[in-house]
């Protein structure tokens, strides 16, 4: 039956989401995180190991501390299936170290097209992304 493979790349193709907001956005709140009290960068600039791009195309992705605050404390949480599913993926990223007032610690990783991740000392795992966060590595967003 013709119909439903045709169906079927219908319902897939208004899924898709993309940085520059000309597809679905995935449902965003407030990820109700702490003030930071420290960051730290470790890596900065890094490719991702499924990349098959050469490690260069990453060497201008390099976020600095007060960006990398801003990120967290401006993005949205997004649900764990819409970062995996409706988020553009980035073979580029910046990780780290984050610490929260009152203790909560934890490790960042933030992608190029504005998706990111934090894993908490408490063993929550907040799945972010910010379209209307700058920074002078994010790519400009189109509108």
């Amino acid at each position: 039956m013709v119909i439903a493979p045709l169906l079927f790349a219908l319902a897939a193709s208004a899924s898709v989401a993309t940085a520059d907001g000309s597809g679905t956005e995935p449902k965003m709140r407030n990820a109700h995180l702490a003030p930071i009290t420290t960051v730290t960068i470790e890596n900065n600039g890094a490719t991702s190991p499924a990349s098959k791009e050469p490690a260069e195309q990453c060497a201008d992705f390099k976020l600095s501390s007060q960006e990398v605050r801003k990120y967290i404390g401006k993005a949205a949480e997004v649900a764990e299936h819409d970062y995996l599913h409706m988020l553009d993926w980035s073979p580029c990223h910046a990780s780290g170290k984050v610490t929260f007032k009152g203790g909560v610690t934890g490790t960042w990783e933030i992608q190029q097209y504005r998706a990111g991740s934090l894993k908490l000392s408490n063993g929550r795992t907040v799945y972010l992304y910010c379209p209307q966060c700058k920074a002078k590595a994010f790519p400009a967003v189109e509108k």
